[in-house]
């Protein structure tokens, strides 16, 4: 099959599935899509979906794939291998499967912000292109106004901040709680890595230059003020979720189990593809969700089971290695989300008018929780937030979640912002109805004007 549409995530679960989402989305509007992954996400998606991939994926979508110069047992979480030697094993895969694509009918690119590079090849071969991010519209606006944090004296040519401070940039929109600590490559610790993303980063503003759209899962009521003066972004959030994009095969019997659990009673706890507690945190969160004596529902990823304490009992809850987490959040069982704050975790648990108990581990997940705990107020965070090593206590999740569980300013507040987000996607009006179908006339040509 010859495709009208190039897709290309970053290789990581949380890249790979909303953009799988859209590809699902694009393809019943009769669009032909081809999607690119590393042959090592590639094999876990096959593996995912199994014999019924053909049924999952559609007539118009294929999977390809290449590789990213690593053996497929090495594990693949070292940031200078991702983002340096990775990126340069895939460009010369990437040029001549592109140019030979071009010549059959392709005439789009759609690429996660962080293959943003690859739209100066597709420039170079015609092919207009957009790029997808899976972060805060302000997250996204400042990964691609390197420039402008140049230029306003924020930042060095390093990326150094000149002065640990707040983020004044009012003309993009940026909220007044953002600080230098929050800037993209810097919500990581360590000094080196800081600076290979960051010149990561560079390398991506010039492919950014060459996108039409810069497409977001975020409902515009989310953040109206950075979406309003950012004419470029696209909100497409929430995104409805299919059983294509997981790397994981889903354990759908929790769902039985949740059908007979009270009414707003569980507790439903996951971290994200990537997190990785150390064994006295593992052991801190399961002795405390104990220790709350309500039900509960957690997802412990394939191979971190060894980790749950041997007095662990979790006779009031269920342990599964991987769900589909919208139908679990829409599952009326559940009563709160406790989360690492991924921001696509973060979409799906408000979209589901949840209230929140926030774990951030790494990255933006501070980030996202501040627009939880602060703006939004639809949920509280775990003090450990301002210290990444400091272990929160068995005794501490007992707390929060018996404070969120009696908070009813909280429960009510997350019902409202959920039926905000819900009038996003209503057709013909909602924003997210509206751009979806800007976008869809803008691959078929029908329309490329910016609106």
């Amino acid at each position: 099959m010859v495709s009208g549409v190039v897709v290309i995530p970053f290789p990581s679960q949380g890249h790979v599935n909303p953009l799988m989402h859209i590809s699902k989305g694009l393809a019943k509007q009769g669009i032909k899509i081809t999607m690119i992954n590393t042959d090592f996400i590639h094999n876990k998606l096959l593996k995912a979906m199994g014999e019924d991939i053909d049924q999952i994926l559609g007539p118009n979508m294929e999977l390809l794939s290449v590789s990213d110069g690593f053996p497929l047992h090495q594990t693949r979480d070292n940031i200078h291998k991702l983002f340096v030697e990775m990126m340069n094993n895939l460009k010369p895969q990437l040029e001549n499967l592109l140019a030979n694509m071009s010549n059959h009918g392709l005439t789009c690119a759609i690429v996660d912000i962080s293959m943003a590079w690859i739209l100066e090849i597709a420039e170079n071969l015609g092919i207009k292109g957009a790029i997808f991010t899976p972060f805060t519209a302000a997250h996204s606006v400042l990964n691609i106004s390197i420039k402008d944090l140049i230029q306003s004296g924020i930042i060095n040519t390093e990326g150094i901040p000149l002065e640990e401070k707040r983020i004044e940039l009012g003309s993009l929109g940026i909220p007044s709680f953002f600080h230098t600590n929050d800037l993209p490559w810097r919500c990581i610790p360590n000094k080196e890595s800081q600076k290979i993303l960051f010149n990561h980063l560079i390398r991506v503003q010039r492919g950014c230059k060459y996108a039409k759209w810069c497409i977001l899962i975020v409902p515009h009521v989310l953040e109206p003020q950075v979406v309003s003066l950012n004419r470029k972004l696209l909100t497409l959030g929430p995104l409805i979720a299919t059983e294509a994009g997981q790397l994981w095969k889903e354990d759908a019997s929790c769902l039985h189990w949740l059908d007979h659990q009270p009414v707003g009673s569980v507790v439903y706890m996951a971290f994200g593809s990537t997190t990785k507690f150390n064994k006295e945190q593992f052991e801190e969160i399961a002795m405390g969700i104990e220790l709350t004596e309500r039900p509960f529902l957690w997802v412990v990823r394939q191979g971190t089971e060894h980790q749950l304490p041997k007095d662990f009992k979790g006779k009031n809850g269920k342990i599964v290695s991987w769900v589909s987490q919208q139908k679990v959040l829409n599952h009326p069982s559940i009563g709160i989300f406790m989360s690492h704050c991924g921001w696509n975790s973060v979409i799906e648990g408000v979209s589901s008018g949840l209230p929140f108990i926030c774990l951030p581990y790494v990255g933006d997940h501070f980030l996202n929780m501040k627009y939880i705990t602060e703006v939004w107020r639809v949920g509280i965070g775990f003090e450990s937030s301002s210290g990444v090593n400091r272990v929160v206590s068995r005794w501490e999740v007992k707390k929060k979640v018996e404070l969120v569980a009696s908070d009813e300013g909280i429960k009510a507040r997350s019902k409202v912002l959920a039926e905000q987000i819900k009038k996003c996607l209503e057709v013909p009006h909602g924003h997210s109805a509206v751009n979806f179908d800007r976008l869809v006339r803008w691959i078929k040509e029908e329309d490329d004007v910016a609106v």
